[in-house]
Parts: C-alpha cells; sequence; structure tokens
C-alpha cells in the first residue's frame, strides 16, 4: 500500500511535467507566431528583389548580382548592384511600376562608400542607416540616410556622376 506521501510525490511530479511541456509548447508557439510573421512582412520586399534580380540578367546580364536596394522619393526604385558579363560593376535602376529601366556603370560615378565617406566630411552623423541609388529629378543620386549629432533623421542625396549635393533634408 501506497503511503499518502509517495501519491503526493508522484501527483507533484506529473503536475511539474505538464507545467513544463505546457511553457515549451508556449514558447515554441510565440516563436512560430513571430517567425510566420516576419516571413509575411518580408514577402514584398523578397518578391521585388527575385523580380529585380531577373530582370538585371535580362537587360543588364548581370550573372553576379552583389546587393539589392529600394529607394522610395517621388517614385519607388529597385536596385539591383552587380557584375555583367563583361567583368563590370553595374547598377540596375528598375522603376517599380514599369518604365525604362537603366543601366548605369558603377566606375563612371560615386559608390556607395564614396557617398557616405562625402556625407562623414560634411555633416557629422551619429549614425548611417543606408545608402540606396535611384532617380531624382532625371538624375542617379546615392540617398543616404543617417542619424545626426542631436539624434534627428537626415536624408542627404548625392549626385552619382560628379557628387554634389542635390538636396538635404534635415532633423525630421
Amino acid at each position: 500500500m501506497q503511503s499518502r506521501r509517495d501519491v503526493q510525490k508522484k501527483q507533484n511530479r506529473i503536475n511539474g511535467m505538464r507545467l513544463f511541456r505546457r511553457i515549451v509548447l508556449t514558447i515554441l508557439g510565440i516563436i512560430l507566431v513571430c517567425w510566420i510573421s516576419f516571413a509575411i512582412a518580408n514577402h514584398p520586399r523578397s518578391q521585388a528583389r527575385h523580380e529585380a534580380y531577373a530582370l538585371a540578367r535580362k537587360y543588364a546580364k548581370v550573372d553576379q548580382p552583389t546587393g539589392f536596394y529600394v529607394y522610395n522619393r517621388e517614385k519607388t526604385y529597385y536596385t539591383v548592384a552587380g557584375q555583367n558579363q563583361h567583368r563590370r560593376q553595374v547598377l540596375v535602376i528598375i522603376p517599380a511600376k514599369g518604365g525604362h529601366i537603366t543601366v548605369v556603370n558603377q566606375a563612371k560615378g560615386l559608390n556607395s562608400q564614396q557617398a557616405i565617406a562625402k556625407v562623414k566630411a560634411n555633416e557629422r552623423p551619429r549614425r548611417i542607416l543606408r545608402t540606396a541609388p535611384g532617380y531624382f529629378n532625371n538624375k542617379v543620386v546615392w540617398e543616404v540616410t543617417y542619424v545626426n549629432s542631436k539624434g534627428a533623421l537626415c536624408y542627404d542625396l548625392i549626385n552619382f556622376h560628379n557628387g554634389k549635393f542635390v538636396q538635404k533634408i534635415n532633423n525630421l
């Protein structure tokens, strides 16, 4: 015959295992919900990247894409950076809503690091958030997004070909 103490120990062990199982299942459920939410939220960007890579291969013969950028100003542009069949580094600028696809030779203008260096020399930003090539007033530009020393969001547009500042938006 089992004593009351033995029955209680067995009951506590069973309850502890149930609690452990519930905690593990809850954590797994939270991870699954977060992962699904991230996948759903990221789907439009990954779809745009996939389509932009296909267009860059077709129109600019880019066989080794090295970067993907999204530029939002007056219009949205997707840009694929990469190497074409002639081993030249190019930027393929693709309008999101259709239009003329532009292929720019990177050797004939600034690259991302040079645009960042220009902003750092003129503005002394606290942190660079991102760069993206695009079109502004029918010119190829680099958009550099950064946080200034006051903690405000800023955007600088730099002409791709000559390196001059086209537009500055400070303290947003």
